[in-house]
């Protein structure tokens, strides 16, 4: 009886190629039938039979490897999965995915947040990708002790709101190995990422992407708890979280909230929100509250960045940074004079392009000549017309 010769990987993948792209059903029903035992890359990009029938897939999940699949396939094949509650077939589906569950920009339902829960309880180091997806209100709270199967977690910033609330709120500790607080695997899912700002997950479908997210203090005492739970919740070494509050406004009674959880984050403000903290700092240290400087200077990696912004009396706060940008921040003479006697950790300070007068020389000779740690100040383009001074300290940029 005549054998027909077997294909090689290349020439079937080539031959898949071409039965997908008749866009015929049975023959494509027919083809991985036939050759299910090898590895096929099936794209459903150019499938779109398959890519709206996931459920002529799912007998042969785990031994295809899709490719360029959409949300909508993922949230209808996990659907299926849930409705027969086959467990091995999320072990194929992810397998087939490279474990990745992507519901991006789905507006999810109580069923479909079912087939999401089932999908996780039987994962093991799964990506989900939930950016812009909508969640039913109290959907989220059954998510939170499922994150210890999730090796990474995307979500747009509202929604990040939202499970830090949840979080936040419930510290629940059930579903979590070694009984670690539910923070401590949502930091983890989430990379050590708080990311706030806009730049990072731009949805260009939605209008008002741009705008400020505007924090109240229900949110920034979220912030705070979920971020004592991760330290307190592990003896292990301890991932520095980053918290992005670029594109972020914020009330003082909100920012409040995170001053005494500066200590254990880095900190990425935006300009306006910077001098807010520095403000609030500066409260502080009149009421002896040193503590918080010392925490947003760390928070900051000891390095502010003021540049071209105006600034009054008052933000020229007591900080000891190692690099401090004051550039192009209109800063005269009676402004500086608070801040020069808190330098003294300082490395390299930047005060050009300001109102500075020869009125602070002396101030400034004084402070270099009693502080060892500086070794760069830069004075170029301000109002000092003696120069002669600066000229015999190589520690100053002027001209």
């Amino acid at each position: 009886m005549f054998q027909p010769p077997r294909l090689n990987s290349d020439t079937l993948q080539q031959l898949a190629v071409v039965v997908y792209e008749a866009q015929d059903k049975d023959l494509t029903q027919s083809f991985l039938e036939k050759h299910s035992t090898h590895n096929i890359t099936v794209d459903l990009w150019k499938n779109r039979l398959l890519e709206k029938n996931s459920s002529d897939l799912l007998p042969f999940l785990g031994r295809v490897t899709l490719k360029r699949f959409s949300s909508s396939f993922v949230k209808s094949t996990i659907r299926q999965i849930y409705d027969s509650r086959d467990s091995d077939c999320v072990s194929s589906l992810l397998r087939s995915s490279d474990h990745w569950i992507n519901l991006n920009s789905r507006e999810l339902d109580r069923v479909d947040c079912s087939a999401l829960f089932f999908t996780l309880q039987h994962s093991h180091q799964v990506k989900v990708n939930l950016l812009w997806t909508s969640i039913p209100p109290g959907e989220i709270e059954s998510i939170l002790p499922l994150l210890d199967r999730v090796s990474q977690l995307s979500v747009d910033r509202r929604l990040l709101l939202s499970f830090l609330l949840c979080c936040g709120a419930s510290q629940i500790q059930q579903g979590a190995p070694s009984s670690l607080p539910t923070a401590v695997w949502l930091l983890r899912s989430l990379q050590h990422r708080l990311d706030l700002s806009c730049s990072s997950s731009v949805d260009l479908s939605a209008q008002g992407h741009g705008e400020a997210l505007c924090l109240t203090t229900d949110h920034c005492r979220a912030i705070n708890s979920v971020l004592k739970q991760n330290q307190h919740g592990t003896q292990l070494v301890q991932n520095q979280v980053q918290l992005i509050l670029r594109d972020c406004e914020v009330e003082d009674r909100a920012l409040r909230e995170l001053l005494p959880i500066l200590h254990i984050v880095k900190l990425s403000p935006s300009k306006a929100l910077l001098l807010q903290l520095l403000d609030l700092v500066c409260e502080g240290i009149e009421e002896g509250l040193l503590r918080h400087a010392e925490s947003l200077c760390r928070a900051l990696d000891g390095e502010l960045d003021l540049s071209e912004t105006r600034l009054d009396q008052k933000a020229c706060g007591s900080l000891a940074l190692s690099e401090l940008d004051l550039s192009h921040c209109q800063l005269t003479d009676h402004q500086l004079q608070p801040l020069i006697t808190h330098l003294h950790k300082v490395q390299v300070l930047d005060l050009s392009h300001n109102d500075i007068t020869d009125a602070l020389t002396d101030r400034i000779l004084q402070l270099v000549s009693t502080n060892t740690s500086i070794h760069t100040i830069r004075l170029f383009n301000n109002r000092i017309q003696d120069r002669r001074p600066f000229l015999t300290d190589k520690r100053f940029d002027i001209w």
